[in-house]
């Protein structure tokens, strides 16, 4: 018994691998969810116990939110949910799209392209973040178009608002996809749980306590600096001013100066 399910553990480990084509992907599922967002959880739950009704219409998903609200572990919680029911499933993103057809003969690119809307969910991932070339447009408009046309449902994942994907801008046909896209799917926008806000933070702490060392804006003297300061207190101010500075000004800014300042920077 044992043997049978430590085989469709394996089974089901490469049909995730073949849906993301990162290893560490594979793991992001409910099971794992730490359920620090359980109102987001329960979005991506439902979108995927009716998917098989929502695929009809060809009916995705479009997640919004910052940079690390969950967006992406939300839409790799939906993939390895349907993939486990048997969906095929593509979790990718544009700039991933554009390096694979960079590497293929022009004869193969039609191929490629056709493999990634035959699917029963297709994911574009961080959708904004991709050059904003005009072949890469052109690629973006094509999918889009093509799983409009398939009933693919197609969920994607943005920290940019919607109002700035739909913008004209350079490009009024892509602006014109993505408003299409958006028509036909359901909107949904990420907020950053507090604790995960706070443990962002406390982690930036250390690290930048591990990089600067001592108490916050305490400053350690760099290796090879440590005479730095003696020099400067050797500088006169005249040094720093031009020539045609009146010697009135300089009086003037002599007093200006801290008592401990005007020891340590000798007025000539």
């Amino acid at each position: 018994m044992s043997e049978k399910r430590g085989l469709q553990e394996i089974i089901k480990w490469e049909k995730r691998y073949q849906a993301f084509g990162l290893e560490k992907l594979c793991a992001w599922d409910f099971a794992h969810d730490n359920g620090q967002n359980p109102a987001a959880t329960g979005v991506a739950r439902k979108y995927a116990d009716h998917f098989e009704e929502l695929r009809q219409d060809g009916t995705g998903l479009s997640i919004f939110g910052g940079a690390g609200a969950g967006k992406s572990y939300l839409a790799a919680e939906i993939v390895s949910d349907l993939t486990d029911r048997g969906y095929h499933c593509l979790f990718t993103n544009m700039n991933t799209v554009m390096i694979e057809l960079n590497t293929m003969a022009f004869e193969g690119r039609r191929d490629f392209l056709a493999q990634i809307c035959d699917k029963d969910l297709l994911v574009l991932d961080d959708l904004g973040s991709e050059p904003e070339t005009s072949y890469c447009n052109q690629i973006f408009i094509q999918i889009v178009n093509t799983c409009l046309t398939r009933n693919v449902p197609l969920l994607f994942t943005s920290a940019f608002h919607e109002d700035i994907l739909t913008k004209e801008g350079s490009n009024a046909k892509r602006a014109m996809a993505v408003t299409r896209l958006l028509k036909r799917n359901i909107s949904y926008t990420v907020l950053m749980p507090g604790e995960r806000r706070n443990t962002n933070l406390e982690q930036k702490r250390k690290a930048e306590a591990m990089v600067k060392g001592g108490s916050a804006g305490r400053q350690e003297t760099m290796e090879g600096f440590e005479g730095s300061e003696a020099a400067c207190g050797e500088t006169a101010v005249t040094e720093c001013l031009p020539q045609t500075v009146q010697p009135s000004l300089l009086q003037t800014l002599q007093q200006s100066l801290p008592q401990t300042v005007q020891q340590r920077l000798p007025l000539k």
